[in-house]
């Protein structure tokens, strides 16, 4: 194999892991905002809740 072969699979090697690097940062950002909400909309439902 010569040196271009195997650069080419070095740099694809590297590029499918920052892909499942980016994926899984991606799957944990998306965990953060679908807590805040929820986490928002529990509260609004407990003060609606204490109040009637």
């Amino acid at each position: 194999m010569d040196i271009v072969g195997k650069n080419k699979k070095v740099i694809e090697e590297y590029i499918r892991k920052q892909l499942q690097k980016n994926i899984a940062k991606d799957q944990i950002s998306i965990k953060e905002y679908i807590d805040l909400f929820e986490k928002e909309q529990k509260e609004k439902n407990k003060k609606r809740i204490g109040t009637t």
